[in-house]
């Protein structure tokens, strides 16, 4: 009588096990270990959604959330799944959802798109509502891109439009990471709180709007940058925009990140236009590109044709 329970206790542990092992192969669960304020865990579980989205969490303490806050972060891979993939890295705008840009950004058909979340969905410039640690949170992300499949994480492109496209801006000045290799600023450029007195500038304290630390930019990314000639949300030829940010002028200031990355004549004051409408300034055989799009306000219109296949060959050579 003993033996046979003993026989029925092991099939009953036998079948929980498979079942374990196959909910397992669904969804993989990795541990972070993240540097705040404090060492604390983040979970990395895999389990896609039903458009093959998977997600995972980093946690960061800050003034907003002394207790800890678990932030979100989605990926999708390619449909040709190969070794090596490079990754896009997608900052959504000021109110804007993550999860929309893998159907806005769905022609990067050869990247890893991933589109991190951010708080109260702004990304923290100085005036916005998310005082989060945002650049210590791209650089979480980047830094454990070695725990997903077949990633190149030596082959990085950060993206981002308006909100986002100024954390870009401010990555590119405090992110010391050689594997950033291209930015793609769209529809906001540098503001005077990042870039005055001819030097760069990041902030000792994130709860405020105060750039008080004076930043050397790293100097190997290629930089694209596309902005709308009409735009008075981030001023196109300089001034006051949103939330009283102080806009450079859209074309100096890609001049500007073209003497950072070595750059050493004039600025272009004649640019080309291959596309009609489209203001091409171009330096360094194409390692600084800004286009001024023609009578565009802040967001693209038919032009948006264009405009993605700019990314993508840019992205993609």
């Amino acid at each position: 009588m003993i033996i046979i329970v003993q026989f029925l206790m092991t099939l009953i542990f036998l079948k929980m096990y498979i079942q374990r092992m196959k909910k397992f192969t669904i969804g993989i669960l990795v541990i972070f270990i993240i540097n705040c304020d404090h060492n604390d865990r983040s979970t990395l579980e895999i389990e896609p959604d039903e458009n093959n989205i998977y997600s995972f969490q980093i946690s960061q303490i800050w003034s907003q959330e002394p207790e800890g806050y678990r932030r979100n972060v989605f990926y999708k891979y390619p449909v040709n799944t190969n070794d090596n993939i490079p990754v896009a890295i997608i900052l959504h705008g000021n109110g804007g959802n993550p999860i929309d840009l893998f159907n806005e950004y769905n022609y990067l058909i050869n990247h890893i798109i991933i589109a991190p979340e951010g708080y109260e969905n702004s990304w923290n410039i100085g005036r916005e509502s998310s005082k989060a640690p945002d650049t210590d949170f791209i650089n979480q992300i980047i830094n454990n891109l070695n725990r997903l499949e077949n990633v190149d994480e030596d082959n990085i492109s950060i993206i981002g439009y308006s909100n986002g496209s100024a954390l870009v801006n401010q990555l590119l000045i405090e992110l010391q990471s050689e594997a950033f290799k291209k930015a793609v600023c769209e529809f906001c450029q540098l503001n005077t709180l990042q870039y005055q007195d001819d030097r760069f500038w990041s902030r000792s304290n994130i709860d405020s709007d105060v750039y008080d630390l004076e930043t050397s930019p790293a100097s190997n990314s290629k930089i694209l940058s596309l902005a709308g000639t009409n735009d008075t949300t981030c001023n196109y030829y300089g001034g006051q925009g949103i939330f009283d940010y102080n806009f450079i002028n859209a074309e100096e200031a890609a001049f500007i990140w073209a003497k950072v990355m070595g750059y050493n004549g004039d600025a272009i004051t004649n640019p080309s236009q291959e596309i009609e409408n489209f203001n091409r300034f171009s330096y360094l055989d194409n390692k600084v590109v800004h286009y001024g799009l023609n009578g565009l306000g802040h967001g693209y219109d038919e032009s948006f044709n264009e405009s993605k296949s700019i990314i993508k060959n840019f992205l993609e050579n």
